[in-house]
């Protein structure tokens, strides 16, 4: 035991003193000696004596101590650290990757002793345009004392204002005028511009780094890692980020370089790879992979493409064994075994690079035997099972923008043939996957033309994102195979797009990064040869169009950049690139397209019920919230149809629920609607029931209430309009039924997409309830995007937006038309088969059949039909599928300038649903079975025609039982008609 020593404080005091005075004699001209001229013209003496006497007392010289300053609010610190690379900033910056660090000072001695920065987190307080600074600065440009022209003075204060009052502080002309430069240049780019300047001052040189939009947090520290990686010292750096008041954010770097220790040539390998580093760091977010940049050289593209190859493994093998082959599972095994990792990105290389020559094929086939060779004599299965999955990934990618110069993240059309041992006829027709920052995703579709949206799915916590992850590919095909039964109508197949961000992700980000790697591969370069880039080595061989449409997290300002990004990249069909678009489209949420058919098919299920709505009261109850966009169009629809004998129970989304067994208060289900409210913003003066209630999921108690009521609450019908897949599944499904067990609703109009899972479904249906399957009670949506396609690609713009109130007036009741027709074919069906069927079956089987014959009868016009335009018969038919608006005005567009694909696809798919919709299941595919596809169709369209005069004499004829006699000769002429014309009558 030590006994305590006590001493004499100001002997103490003196002592310390001395001490002090001492390591200042040594650290002080040594401070000014080292420390870069630059950082003593940005920090008075008041800043720099707190560093030199942090430097002193933290003994950071002497023992190689680091000392962190924080300033008293918590939004600055100054860090100084023993050793000057930039591998010791990584470090420091490491601890700070959730802060958005709006503006740093970097600086290293050139001694390289220590480094001394500064980082100042956002938010922070902008310029006040009236303020003394700013004004100062404002008479210089006036004057002419900077290099701003007398029209730029306004504009370059506008710019001031949007920079925080740090940067006025430690204002310097030269740098601001840079910087208002730059913001110009970059005004809507997407990409990363990096630059080596040279001699931007005696002995200096500069590598600018900006950007717009940049990632709010981690960026800086990516930067930074690729300087440390690449062993570029830094004599100093800055980066400042700019709000730009109302426009897109930018954030600049600078980075100086003395040229005594490091001079780069503008044309040399070592400034061009860190120049393609750099140009990635928006892009890129770490995975765990970045130890093959660290310890074996790789670049950062590298790294993003094993991240990608790796995450494409992890979706196919969890399947087979969950816990054997998780995320961090799959980076050890590549990490593990990196010859063979080297191996694959080798092979991958001589598959696509631009630039390779000699015998492509051969030296594939020998890459290929020499990395089976290397994956078979690993030991490990699990190990084996990921890596030939890496190997499969490259084997069977057919384009990939990885070679391209500049981009925004990493795309690939796969072959179908991956899927296999998938049975040939479920696979789908196209796979495209894409990997981005802190994302990842797919597009499925099952047609060469295909429509469907794209859907964002976020996750908040890396425990969600792995449980997500696990069933990506799953719930895309699903989705996908959903959209192909329900696009029966259109000239478009089905498709889908899921994106996958993670709890760190960006979602503006993520979504420019898979749509503009999409357009990357779909793009020929005018006056390239070919069907894409002349940088991309192509296996596909034949030019690809691509529909998208909105779906879950894609805003208003995600469709107008995604339709203005395809203009500007020259895709060949800009305007039907994407629907939706807030002016020259149709915003499904503003006019509730999707709505219109669920209220359709909702209606006849009551009806089956052996309820009339317009004169019965009729309970319901939703998922999905009052800002939803089916869920808030429902609503609405329900109390413009129905009035007070739709009685809405129950209502949730993800922030809350309410429950009221009265029925909610119309008129404040309009104001939350209306307002774009959330479900916990009811009113709760306005409940009536017994047991009514409104919870947040920020109560006690509220996040379980909101995730039960959709099973617990009892009403007539439950509509599903918005919500996770799969939300009722097998191990849940029950829940959706009371005690007594009987269902908690008697029916199910499925708005939102495979809310319910197929096998709860099948079991909610045998416990007796009516399902809508989302396929036929949804499709009005995607009707929607395809007619809003159409007009895109026959109309300018200015055009559209001239008919577009008539347009969309005429086309609300082609889609409640649409819905009609194939809900009252499936009630009636369903009641003919007395119980024998499901309405779920039926509606699938209508569309197997209704698509079925479309192929057919696309084949057959395929090679029979030179022009549509020739045929006055089918040109009638096209233009009976359009609005009025647009037949009248622009009909000769339509029949001699739309794509001839396109046209064909419309006529098959509108001819097709005609005939099933009229006729009944069944019927035509027994006739094309007995009799030749054109003679069947071409002679069904003429009897139609026929038909139609029959019953217009008959109305005209003054009968007195004229409406029975149309009635009979619309249900059975047309097949009596056809039949005897095909000798089958």
């Amino acid at each position: 035991m030590i006994d305590a020593i006590y001493s004499d404080p100001e002997m103490m005091r003196e002592k310390i003193i001395d001490r002090l005075g001492e390591s200042a004699g040594e650290v002080i001209p040594w401070f000014y000696a080292n420390m870069p001229d630059y950082y003593f013209r940005t920090h008075g003496e008041a800043e720099q004596i707190r560093h030199l006497m942090a430097i002193i007392s933290g003994m950071v010289l002497e023992e190689k101590q680091a000392v962190a300053l924080h300033s008293p609010c918590g939004t600055r610190v100054t860090h100084i650290s023993p050793g000057g690379d930039m591998n010791t900033l990584g470090w420091v910056l490491k601890g700070y990757r959730d802060k958005d660090i709006q503006i740093a000072r970097i600086y290293s001695s050139r001694d390289d002793s220590i480094r001394l920065d500064t980082f100042v987190f956002g938010p922070q307080p902008l310029c006040a345009i009236d303020g003394e600074p700013v004004k100062d600065v404002i008479d210089a440009a006036r004057s002419g004392e900077l290099d701003i022209e007398s029209h730029e003075v306004d504009d370059f204060q506008r710019f001031l204002t949007t920079a925080s009052e740090d940067y006025i502080e430690k204002f310097e002309p030269g740098r601001a005028v840079r910087h208002f430069r730059t913001c110009d240049l970059l005004e809507g780019r997407e990409h990363v511009q990096v630059a080596l300047e040279k001699e931007v001052s005696p002995g200096f040189d500069r590598i600018s780094v900006a950007m717009v939009n940049p990632p709010r947090k981690g960026l800086l520290h990516r930067v930074v890692n690729v300087f440390g990686r690449e062993e570029i010292p830094v004599d100093r750096a800055y980066s400042d980020e700019f709000e730009r008041g109302g426009k897109a954010p930018i954030a600049i770097m600078s980075f100086y370089l003395d040229r005594q220790r490091v001079d780069l040539a503008g044309d040399g390998e070592k400034w061009l790879r860190l120049k393609r580093q750099l140009e990635l760091t928006k892009w890129f977010a770490p995975h765990g992979l970045e130890a093959l940049a660290y310890e074996e050289g790789w670049e950062l593209g590298q790294v993003m493409l094993m991240q990608a190859a790796s995450e494409f493994a992890h979706q196919f093998l969890i399947k087979k064994d969950l816990n054997a082959y998780h995320s961090e599972r799959i980076v050890y095994a590549v990490l593990k075994h990196r010859d063979v990792t080297r191996l694959l990105f080798e092979y991958f290389t001589v598959r696509f690079d631009p630039e390779f020559t000699g015998d492509r094929k051969a030296a594939m086939v020998e890459k290929r035997a020499a990395v089976r060779a290397a994956i078979r004599n690993v030991g490990n299965d699990i190990h084996r099972d990921i890596l030939t999955y890496i190997y499969k990934f490259f084997r069977y990618t057919l384009r990939t923008n990885y070679y391209l110069d500049r981009k925004l993240g990493l795309g690939f059309r796969l072959d179908p043939l991956i899927l296999a041992p998938m049975p040939r006829e479920e696979r789908p027709f196209g796979l495209y996957c894409f990997h981005g920052p802190y994302s990842f995703g797919f597009q499925v579709r099952y047609r060469d033309m295909a429509r469907g949206g794209v859907r964002v799915v976020r996750t908040w916590s890396q425990e969600q994102f792995e449980m997500e992850s696990n069933r990506l590919f799953d719930e895309v095909t699903k989705l996908a195979k959903a959209q192909q039964l329900k696009n029966k109508d259109i000239p478009e197949g089905g498709s889908k797009a899921v994106i996958l961000l993670g709890p760190d992700g960006d979602i503006d980000l993520a979504v420019k990064s898979m749509v503009d790697s999409f357009l990357d591969l779909l793009v020929i370069p005018q006056g390239a040869r070919g069907f894409v880039h002349p940088r991309i080595v192509d296996y596909l061989g034949r030019e690809e169009i691509i529909f998208l449409g909105p779906d879950e997290n894609i805003t208003p300002q995600h469709i107008q950049w995604i339709a203005d990004r395809a203009a500007t990249r020259g895709y060949k069909w800009p305007s039907a690139f994407i629907s939706s678009k807030p002016g020259a489209g149709i915003a499904h949420k503003q006019y509730g397209v999707t709505s219109e058919g669920v209220i359709v098919f909702a209606d006849e299920l009551l009806r089956t019920l052996g309820i009339n709505p317009h004169a019965q009261p009729f309970t319901v109850k939703i998922t999905g919230g009052p800002a939803g966009d089916v869920a808030s169009n429902v609503m609405r629809i329900l109390m413009r149809e129905y009035g007070e004998n739709a009685r809405i129970v129950a209502m949730t989304d993800g922030h809350g629920a309410v429950y009221d067994p009265e029925g909610m208060d119309h008129g404040e289900l309009s104001r939350l609607t209306d307002g774009n409210f959330k479900a916990a913003d009811f009113d709760p003066s306005k409940l009536r029931g017994g047991g009514a209630l409104v919870v947040s999921t920020d109560e006690e108690d509220g996040t379980r209430i909101r995730n039960t009521l959709h099973n617990t609450a009892v009403a007539d019908i439950f509509i599903p309009s918005g919500g996770r897949p799969d939300t009722i599944n097998m191990s849940n499904w029950k829940k959706f039924l009371q005690k007594d067990g009987a269902p908690s609703a008697r029916g199910i109009v499925e708005g939102a997409n495979i809310f319910i899972s197929a096998e709860a479904r099948a079991e909610l249906e045998k416990a007796g309830v009516l399902v809508v399957p989302g396929p036929s009670a949804n499709k009005t949506g995607v009707i929607c995007s395809s007619y809003e396609i159409l007009a895109g690609l026959i109309l300018t713009e200015s055009e559209f937006l001239e008919i577009k109130d008539q347009y969309v007036v005429q086309l609300l009741d082609i889609l409640r038309l649409r819905a009609r027709a194939e809900a009252r074919l499936l009630m009636r069906e369903f009641r003919q088969a007395g119980g024998g069927r499901t309405i779920t079956e039926l509606s699938f089987e209508l569309s197997a059949s209704i698509n079925g014959l479309a192929d057919r009868v696309a084949l057959v016009l395929e090679e029979t039909v030179d022009r549509v335009a020739d045929d006055p018969g089918l040109s009638d038919v096209l233009l009976s599928y359009c609005p009025a608006v647009l037949a009248d005005r622009y009909g000769d567009r339509l029949v001699n300038d739309l794509p001839r694909g396109h046209q064909i696809a419309l006529l098959a798919a509108f001819v097709s649903a005609k005939m099933l919709y009229q006729e009944g299941m069944g019927w035509a595919e027994r006739l094309v079975s007995l009799r030749n596809v054109r003679d069947v169709v071409f002679g069904y369209l003429e009897e139609e025609k026929a038909v139609a005069g029959f019953i217009s004499e008959v109305r005209g004829a003054g009968l007195a039982h004229a409406d029975q006699i149309a009635g009979i000769l619309d249900f059975a002429g047309r097949k009596q008609r056809t039949l005897q014309r095909l000798g089958l009558g």
